[in-house]
């Protein structure tokens, strides 16, 4: 038996963002995500494509979570959550790379909703 052949290892789909893609923040979106990829490729971080998209559709989901330090004052997005309880309560883990500051906060899944 022949394993199946996968047609399109990028994973990408067809997508129409051209509502947002005139916003100047989508290309800055777009180029902060390529440093990142080129940053995690130049230490050496590997990762298969599906790892990645879950990563960056992780990353987007928490924006609204995103928390400050308490000594620069820097917004900081969550950089792991492990656990989300059945009552909806999450507790995700912050680290402001400046700073060097690790903490935690508490937040209901349903506290933001910006879209």
């Amino acid at each position: 038996m022949t394993a199946a052949r996968d047609t399109n290892p990028s994973r990408i789909r067809p997508f129409d963002n051209s509502t947002l893609a005139q916003l100047p923040e989508y290309q800055r979106a777009a180029e902060a995500l390529n440093y990142l990829v080129h940053a995690a490729y130049s230490t050496k971080t590997r990762m298969s494509q599906d790892q990645w998209l879950t990563a960056v559709r992780d990353l987007t989901a928490a924006i609204p979570f995103m928390d400050c330090c308490l000594d620069c004052g820097r917004a900081t997005p969550p950089a792991a959550l492990t656990k989300i309880d059945n009552s909806g309560w999450m507790q995700p883990t912050y680290k402001c790379h400046p700073c060097n500051n690790t903490w935690t906060c508490g937040w209901s899944t349903a506290a933001p909703n910006h879209l």
